[in-house]
């Protein structure tokens, strides 16, 4: 393994690599966003039409948060399973050497 300092790059790979984590940021943000409000409406449809509204404000918030730490989750998976650039991005133990 090969450790490079991210001051040590050329701007055109910092460039590359912002950008990667950019647009897929952008995508995970719409997806979430789209998914929660999705889940949100049909949740808050079922307890409107059960009769309990009162009851949809508390059951949105948390399948929001639930939502949102599944795209998180896919987020990292993506960033760590793709090229930013010419680059990876490689976990190593903390404990490990470089």
């Amino acid at each position: 393994m090969n450790p490079l300092d991210i001051k040590e790059l050329p701007f055109s790979s910092k460039a590359r690599i912002c950008w990667g984590f950019f647009w897929r940021g952008i995508v995970i943000t719409l997806g979430s966003t789209l998914c929660g409000a999705l889940l949100g409406g049909v949740a808050g449809f079922i307890l409107g039409f059960a009769g309990a509204p009162q009851a949809a404000a508390p059951v949105g918030g948390l399948l929001g948060v639930v939502t949102g730490a599944f795209f998180i989750y896919l987020f990292l998976r993506w960033l760590l399973s793709s090229r930013l650039g010419n680059f990876r991005l490689l976990l190593v133990h903390a404990q490990e050497k470089i």
